[in-house]
């Protein structure tokens, strides 16, 4: 909030400062409102600059947003590729796959990639945590917070945890120089 301000103050010195260099006014009001106008943005910046730092630097935790009980596992890539008039490129994308159970208690597919997943050993009954990031409550309450900023930070935080019984990941070596 106060950073628009700052901002709002510098571009109307600015445009007093325009229009006063194209009046017929006294040197000392346009030294003035010229002070005045370098005064202002450059409070703007290192307002901008602190309130950047603040945020980047506010302290997150981890939240479990959603659990799905899941009954099967698997991991797979996916190719895809765009062409155009000769040129293009193929990419893979490597996903796991699985059923989950929703409250009705029917089954429905879906996908995740990867390097977002965290997978772990559980006893309990296999299921995913879809986990967000989330700001300390207290430090958010500060003028120096850009909201934009942290819902960036929050947005990019998002993970899952996948718990599966013991002994589902295989230790499958092969060499194979055929």
């Amino acid at each position: 909030m106060l950073l628009s301000i700052v901002f709002i103050i510098s571009i109307v010195f600015a445009i007093v400062f325009i229009i006063m260099k194209a009046c017929d006014s006294s040197d000392i009001l346009k030294i003035i409102i010229a002070i005045l106008s370098i005064a202002s943005v450059i409070t703007f910046f290192i307002i901008a600059s602190k309130s950047v730092s603040y945020t980047g630097n506010i302290k997150m935790s981890e939240k479990i947003e959603s659990t799905q009980k899941i009954v099967n596992l698997k991991d797979n890539r996916d190719t895809k590729g765009h062409f155009f008039i000769g040129t293009g490129y193929v990419g893979t994308e490597a996903y796991y796959y699985y059923y989950y159970q929703t409250k009705s208690g029917s089954y429905k597919a879906n996908k995740i990639e990867t390097d977002k997943c965290e997978i772990i050993y559980t006893n309990d009954t296999p299921h995913i945590d879809t986990i967000v990031q989330v700001p300390d409550e207290e430090q958010t309450k500060n003028w120096l917070t850009l909201s934009w900023l942290l819902s960036i930070r929050t947005s990019l935080g998002e993970g899952y945890k996948i718990y599966v019984p013991e002994g589902t990941i295989t230790d499958d070596f092969s060499i194979d120089m055929e």
